[in-house]
């Protein structure tokens, strides 16, 4: 593969964008899920380009500048989503659903000792664009996380998400769509 191609693909890949073609997602599930994808993307970014050796500098700083930016400032939102919005809302909906929101909970909290890691590793890779050291921290730092994370998803997607009707009526789950629009809107 060429040097060009390569980077551009990652370039590609932190730019692109999971929303359908007009409005995107309408439904609650939709919104989560995308967000979801969104976690996917840019943690398999992070770890291709840690595992990229040739790839200009000035496109590991762009690539690291967007994984850091979506780590630090939209991951959060979307565990926020999930803790502030949702979770108060299905909490002592069952016995079986309080303790799937009891692991959500630790899970998340666990996630960020894993994402300082790799948001240190994306940044020193950011000092030093061309240190394959530092790029062979980040690949194994980002492979952790993806590997947390993927194992969270899809727990939240198979234990989760398939209460989200039975416990949350529909006018509740136009209520929390609006909640994590606005929090999109206003700094954090």
């Amino acid at each position: 593969m060429k040097k060009f191609g390569a980077s551009m693909s990652l370039v590609r890949l932190g730019n692109s964008s999971s929303r359908q073609a007009v409005g995107g997602p309408e439904s609650l599930r939709e919104l989560l899920l995308a967000c979801h994808a969104r976690i996917r993307r840019f943690a398999r970014l992070a770890f291709t380009l840690g595992a990229q050796r040739t790839t200009p500098a000035a496109e590991v700083e762009e690539v690291a500048t967007q994984c850091l930016r979506y780590f630090s400032e939209a991951l959060p939102l979307h565990v926020r989503d999930e803790e502030d919005s949702i979770a108060p809302r299905m909490a002592g909906h069952s016995a079986a659903l309080d303790a799937t929101l009891g692991r959500m909970r630790a899970e998340h909290f666990t996630h960020e000792v894993r994402l300082h890691a790799v948001a240190d590793a994306l940044r020193a890779v950011l000092e030093r664009p061309n240190d394959a050291v530092l790029h062979r921290q980040l690949a194994r730092e980002a492979a952790t996380l993806e590997t947390d994370l993927e194992e969270h998803l899809r727990f939240e997607e198979f234990e989760l998400f398939p209460f989200l009707d039975e416990a949350l009526p529909a006018e509740t789950q136009q209520v929390i769509i609006q909640e994590l629009r606005a929090r999109r809107r206003t700094p954090a």
